[in-house]
């Protein structure tokens, strides 16, 4: 009897850990990862794909495709907790070809257009951006291995100047970049990525020029709402009518996008998942409904009709405006008769100066950027200290610009 009684403990413990191990696993769904991520329910999907991969491994089975969609639900997760609150005042389905069409924005911000526009050959559906001043074109063209790069071409003595790339960016072999849009600081740039660091497929990424190293800093995702696991790209700013436009074709059959339209904010946003709730924080990320995203029904109500305004007006509307000035989200004013403060007006003119000055200047970087590209040592010797000058120039004069700005919206509030 001495002899038995070790062998049933052993049997006893081994009965013990066996219906712990089917505890365990029990205890875990049995769900469809890629379902769970397009619901985004990450921590879900993330659970079960690390149970998976050990599962797998011991079997010394292949674990590529859910070691992909692990490094997917963890991203998506992170980049849940971060959900911008951004109100989003309209969603357009429509073909993707169609598309651009449907974007109208001030043309003090510069244009898009169809690539195939001016690169007869390109049959992408794809996009290129032209700075308000006309003399520069931003797009995407493909690199020896077939991957996306983002080119910019000058108009230079009434012709453009072969493409040359945007510095700074990776040079990933399986990166893929397209869709830029720059804002009116000349500075700030949007774009589309398809890399590492994209939730699904095209992610929408931000990024500035450095005027020191003259070449853009490391992007940054924008996150969501406007990133999802699906194609997000041509995230677009109208800042004189303070819209903001992004395609995704999240939920969408083929060939098919939604356009959504949004008022940007100054400063971001998140919203506090231990007060709404994971469940709601997920529509929200999702864009289940654009009316939950509406937390100031009078900025709605004003943005909307901005919107209806740009989408009705006629051709050559914008010529009858002297300027844009978005006082607030109540209120935009295209003369200095607007006005109503004296001093608000008066500062309104230093403004404008301003911006002509800043125009000016940025004609003429532009032209000494492409002698630079194109010269000897000897020229680029010479002509580097004036970029440089030039651009400390058009620093000075946009911070003066922000600040006159700020100086006018108190004035004329008051």
């Amino acid at each position: 009897m001495k002899k038995l009684l070790p062998i049933t403990v052993m049997f006893v413990c081994c009965l013990v850990a066996s219906a712990q191990r089917k505890k365990v696993k029990q205890s875990l769904p049995d769900i469809n990862p890629v379902a769970a991520i397009s619901e985004y329910k990450f921590a879900d999907a993330e659970k079960y794909l690390v149970h998976s991969i050990e599962q797998l491994q011991k079997k010394k089975q292949p674990t590529i495709q859910e070691e992909a969609l692990l490094e997917t639900a963890r991203k998506g997760r992170i980049k849940l907790q971060a959900t911008e609150q951004v109100m989003i005042i309209d969603s357009l389905v429509l073909p993707k070809a169609e598309v651009l069409n449907a974007i109208k924005i001030s043309s003090e911000c510069g244009n898009i257009h169809p690539l195939n526009t001016i690169i007869k050959d390109d049959k992408s559906n794809s996009s290129y951006f032209q700075n308000q001043l006309g003399d520069k074109r931003m797009y995407a063209q493909p690199n020896k291995n077939g991957k996306l790069r983002l080119v910019e071409s000058l108009l230079i003595a009434n012709e453009w100047s072969a493409p040359t790339l945007l510095k700074g960016f990776d040079e990933e072999e399986n990166d893929n970049f397209n869709y830029p849009f720059m804002l009116t600081d000349g500075i700030t740039m949007y774009f589309a990525a398809e890399n590492a660091e994209s939730v699904g497929g095209y992610d929408i990424f931000m990024t500035r020029y450095d005027a020191d190293t003259q070449q853009f800093l490391v992007p940054d995702n924008i996150g969501m709402p406007f990133n999802s696991p699906a194609n997000d790209y041509l995230y677009v700013i109208d800042e004189f009518n303070n819209l903001g436009y992004f395609v995704s074709d999240r939920n969408q059959p083929v060939d098919s996008v939604c356009l959504y339209t949004f008022i940007p904010n100054e400063k971001r946003s998140i919203y506090d998942i231990d007060a709404i709730g994971e469940e709601k924080l997920r529509n929200l990320a999702k864009i289940n409904s654009i009316k939950d995203t509406w937390f100031n029904a009078a900025a709605v109500k004003e943005a909307q009709k901005r919107l209806a305004d740009t989408r009705n007006a006629k051709e050559g509307d914008q010529k009858k405006r002297d300027f844009v000035f978005i006082l607030n989200d109540q209120h935009t004013y295209y003369t200095l008769a607007d006005f109503k403060k004296p001093k608000a007006k008066e500062k309104a003119q230093w403004w404008l100066e301003n911006k002509k000055d800043l125009q000016s200047h940025n004609q003429e970087l532009n032209r000494l950027r492409a002698r630079y590209a194109t010269g000897n040592d000897t020229q680029k010797a010479q002509i580097a200290p004036q970029i440089r000058l030039n651009e400390e120039k058009l620093e000075q004069i946009e911070s003066d610009i922000h600040g006159l700005e700020k100086e006018i919206r108190k004035l004329e509030l008051e």
